[in-house]
């Protein structure tokens, strides 16, 4: 299938150099075609980026540079519209300037996009997750899957669900994103008018054989539309629930969050949504992917693993 590893930077020299190191210890990364997207403007520094993408081991990056700055929504929806609507790629892996991915982490993602086509409702996988469980316990997990409906973080995606749910990206950028500050998109007119209009809307049954059982479902956001988040990652978890589909990720995870500094987050944010205290396994130690995975629906304790909602 052809493969495309979007990578997005803007003015985080550290965290983009973090990044792309630990995509580039990732064999499988070098068998796709790796785009990279800097957003542009006053703020934005491709001086540094641009070297340290000049000195990059991948052979076969193509590399958007905005002049002016697009804001983290259009810039993405834009790249995934160029990706999948222009360039005719099967399937996009996503990754933001923010994690340390472990040299297995694509291949993963890769493997568990292979092995979910036997189901017709997986619209995202990811290989990030916390697991607060003893790492000696995380050794017998390495092949275990779980719903999740945390932030989207290296995530992949294939063009048919992309179909499905672009519309509704495409309304969100012509009517809120276009020339407009994203920081300044107006939060309420988003709420009453587009996500109160889809919430509305009846969720899209399936036909064929799912992975998640109706009983681990949780829908995106705890109600409608009274307080729900108006980023573009936000709007792509609704759509992706609106038409029937559920997003996966392993339940060891094979990459590490940074970002502790950025658009939406804050030394303070990062260590209250748990991310000062990640428990991974050593990364050597991750030598394989597996190519047959397990959906859990319990843990130890009995505890379902039904998602919170959307993070």
């Amino acid at each position: 299938m052809k493969t495309a590893i979007l990578l997005i930077g803007f003015n985080r020299v550290d965290y983009f150099d973090q990044t792309l190191s630990s995509l580039e210890q990732n064999t499988s990364a070098h068998e796709c075609d790796l785009h990279i997207y800097l957003d542009g403007g006053p703020h934005a520094n491709h001086p540094d980026l641009k070297k340290r993408i000049q000195a990059s081991t991948f052979t076969n990056i193509t590399l958007v540079a905005r002049t002016e700055n697009w804001g983290i929504g259009r810039h993405l929806i834009d790249a995934r519209r160029a990706l999948f609507d222009e360039q005719g790629y099967d399937r996009v892996l996503l990754f933001e300037d923010d994690m340390v991915l472990a040299p297995t982490y694509v291949q993963t993602v890769l493997n568990i996009m292979d092995w979910s086509q036997q189901y017709n409702d997986i619209g995202t996988v990811m290989a990030y997750t916390i697991n607060e469980d003893p790492l000696e316990q995380q050794q017998q997990q390495l092949d275990q899957i779980i719903p999740t409906n945390r932030h989207f973080w290296g995530y992949g995606m294939d063009r048919a669900v992309w179909d499905e749910i672009k519309a509704t990206l495409y309304d969100f950028e012509d009517r809120y994103l276009n020339n407009v500050s994203y920081a300044y998109r107006a939060h309420r007119s988003i709420r009453w008018g587009l996500i109160r209009k889809i919430s509305r809307q009846p969720r899209n049954i399936r036909t064929g054989a799912p992975l998640i059982p109706p009983t681990l479902l949780t829908s995106p956001f705890k109600r409608f539309p009274f307080g729900c988040p108006t980023s573009q990652d936000a709007i792509t978890a609704l759509a992706l629930w609106r038409h029937g589909f559920a997003r996966i990720t392993t339940r060891v995870s094979r990459a590490r969050y940074v970002g502790e500094k950025g658009f939406s987050f804050t030394p303070e944010i990062y260590e209250k949504m748990g991310f000062g205290n990640q428990q991974t396994l050593e990364f050597s130690s991750l030598t394989s992917s597996p190519t047959s995975f397990e959906l859990m629906k319990t843990n130890l304790q009995g505890q379902s693993f039904k998602p919170t909602h959307y993070e």
